[in-house]
């Protein structure tokens, strides 16, 4: 399997269902200055790649008079254990992962104001278990919730508001006997608008979309295709209820709704954009916001894990002037990794979008020229912030340079 063109499918897959920071230090001090004029150094690579159990070194192979009076700040996620603290070089054992996992890196230089020439450095380390299609065959883990005969409705008012996670597996074969597995999550807040009993249907609709649909509870998911028996579980407390549909004894379609309030909440984030050329955005929180991951898996014939892609899409909604706006980034990582070039091109499908009635010259285009999102370390999967930057440029020569921050809450 091509790993480019399973990036493209991965984006097609997705449609349907739907620089590193300069650092310059500030301030004054009284001590006296390091004699270091300028340092050299051989920054970190975007990412890299290992499998569990491997032994990781990242170095900066620091050169220049008087560098070993320098030292360096590292951060590992996850807790990861390392070596190296205070030198330009760190060493740690990749760990054991049940599925392709990311540690994020950052190392920053004490009193960076008094040298000249660094600049902090990030990475992401993925980790890939050794994995084989067994392991991988869409048992998504269940629900430690009670499982119910029948969905309660009392709790289910008109007008609340839920925090919906939906996450599906599929599974298929290739014209080259490989198998391609895809596992896709979407994060949304949704409204129940209206409850028929009799018929055990929910109308829903989104926070930022105007559309509604109707779920019925009992033909949740029942078009997934089987090879061998299909089930529904039902599962609920007092605050949340998912809905499971099975394979046998394989979950491969489940959607949860927790809820936050009993009234209609109308943000979950925040977002903020300054313009070249138009009125900024100022900071609002007045946010709604949709996110959808997947991962693309290739086995070989041997059912061995051979190609891994991801993908993500970020919508933002919220108000321009009074009129509705939507910011969107299409990207080929999760918001778990530390950032993303936005920019379409040999290496990446990625690119930034507005729409916006209000700004007609930049709205709906259909790429960025440049730029990058740079996500916080400590993102999970339901907690995401990040900073942007991107350029876009219309078809009469205008181009605009974008900058903001965003913020994305699911829990």
């Amino acid at each position: 399997m091509n790993l480019q063109g399973a990036g493209a499918w991965h984006f097609i897959i997705l449609t349907t269902f739907l620089t590193l920071l300069s650092a310059c230090g500030g301030g004054s001090t009284d001590e006296a200055p390091l004699e270091i004029p300028k340092v050299t150094y051989h920054a970190l690579p975007t990412s890299m790649s290992v499998n569990e159990g491997e032994t990781v070194r990242l170095t900066l192979n620091l050169a220049g008079e008087g560098v070993d009076q320098l030292k360096f700040n590292w951060q590992v996620s996850q807790d990861i254990p390392f070596t190296g603290q205070g030198t330009d070089t760190i060493n740690f054992t990749a760990p054991n992962v049940d599925q392709l996992s990311t540690i994020n890196v950052q190392v920053t230089l004490e009193n960076s104001s008094k040298v000249i020439g660094f600049s902090d450095q990030r990475t992401s380390v993925i980790v890939a278990n050794i994995e084989t299609l067994n392991e991988n065959n869409g048992n998504m883990p269940q629900s430690g919730l009670p499982k119910v005969d029948n969905l309660n409705f009392d709790g289910l008012t008109s007008g609340s508001t839920w925090f919906n996670e939906q996450v599906s597996f599929t599974s298929t074969i290739n014209s080259n006997g490989n198998t391609i597995t895809v596992e896709t999550r979407r994060l949304n807040l949704t409204y129940i608008e209206a409850i028929n009993v009799s018929t055990e249907t929910i109308t829903l609709s989104e926070c930022g979309l105007t559309d509604t649909y109707d779920i019925n509870i009992n033909e949740f998911a029942a078009d997934v295709q089987c090879e061998t028996s299909s089930s529904l579980n039902i599962i609920q407390n007092d605050n949340e209820f998912r809905l499971e549909r099975m394979c046998g004894d394989k979950v491969v379609m489940a959607s949860t709704y927790t809820k936050k309030s009993d009234n209609r909440s109308v943000s979950h984030g925040e977002l903020n954009i300054n313009f070249s050329s138009y009125e900024n955005l100022a900071n609002t929180t007045q946010v709604c916001g949709i996110v959808v991951t997947s991962e693309v898996k290739s086995y070989d014939s041997n059912d061995i894990l051979s190609e891994t892609v991801k993908a993500s899409i970020l919508r933002l909604f919220t108000e321009y002037q009074g009129n509705p706006f939507e910011l969107q980034f299409l990207l080929d990582k999760h918001p778990t990794n530390l950032f993303a070039f936005l920019t379409t091109g040999f290496m990446t499908d990625n690119f930034a979008k507005i729409y916006s009635n209000v700004l007609p010259e930049i709205s709906n285009l259909p790429e960025s020229d440049s730029g990058t999102i740079n996500f916080d370390f400590y993102n999970d999967n339901k907690n995401i912030k990040a900073d942007f930057d991107f350029s876009l440029s219309s078809a009469d020569g205008h181009q605009e340079s974008i900058e903001g921050s965003l913020t994305l809450l699911f829990e």
